[in-house]
């Protein structure tokens, strides 16, 4: 009795040692798994932190190049590559408020340096400019002079015609008025082409247009057929027009 007894007492005494070790062991293994999340969470943020270096870095190298090419294109005379230079640099900081204002700049410059003047003669009827133009692109004009007009013409009670946009008065521009209209030529059946004019519009003293249509750009005075005119006008055109090599402008 007494020997089983001990037998007892020692097996107990084992299988708590076995559960003390069993339940230790859970502890340690516990541990080593927390700690090795946390290793691989820190590892995972010291990663992105390198990476978002790396991004910054290669922003700022970007930043710098993409300037410095502007400037480059900008020396060469190359304004408007200049300019979607500048624009790929705000597509990254779009609140740069300098680099909006030097593309704006450029533009102005773009638009000056591009440009045509002729002297107008106001006696004749539409005269051809020699600028194409392409539809939406900015068109400048800018004139200078004066003339005479003579009408001696018998009008009824309806007033001067207007229905022939060659050579009628034009609705809504100003009797007298310099104003501009463009033509797309067409080509339609065998070696034969017909004009599509758009509608006049005020050229006046100063102004600024988006073409309406691709064509050619023709000028006259606003009066009306059989009117005699007197003087000269002086015209500068200026934008986004295309200029023949062979005139140069003046």
């Amino acid at each position: 009795m007494l020997a089983s007894l001990m037998k007892y007492r020692a097996y107990g005494t084992t299988g708590l040692l076995v559960g003390a070790v069993w339940l230790l062991l859970i502890f340690v293994l516990m541990g080593e798994a927390s700690f090795a999340q946390k290793k691989s969470s820190s590892s995972r943020g010291t990663n992105t932190v390198a990476l978002e270096k790396k991004v910054e870095e290669a922003e700022a190298s970007f930043m710098k190049t993409a300037a410095d090419a502007a400037r480059d294109y900008e020396e060469l005379g190359e304004l408007e590559k200049a300019q979607d230079v500048l624009r790929k640099i705000l597509s990254l900081q779009p609140g740069l408020k300098k680099v909006r204002d030097k593309i704006k700049e450029l533009e102005e410059a773009r638009l000056a340096t591009n440009e045509v003047t002729l002297d107008i003669d106001p006696g004749k009827g539409w005269i051809v400019t020699g600028v194409a133009v392409k539809k939406g692109n900015k068109i400048r004009f800018l004139s200078d002079g004066e003339c005479r007009i003579l009408i001696s013409q018998r009008i009824g009670t309806d007033g001067f015609p207007s229905s022939d946009v060659k050579q009628d008065l034009a609705v809504g521009v100003p009797l007298g008025a310099l104003m501009g209209v463009i033509v797309n030529g067409t080509a339609k059946g065998k070696g034969k082409g017909k004009t599509r004019p758009g509608t006049p519009f005020l050229i006046g003293k100063k102004s600024e247009i988006a073409a309406s249509q691709d064509g050619q750009l023709l000028v006259r005075m606003n009066v009306p057929p059989g009117s005699k005119c007197t003087g000269r006008i002086r015209l500068k055109i200026s934008g986004d027009i295309l200029i023949p090599k062979s005139s140069g402008g003046k």
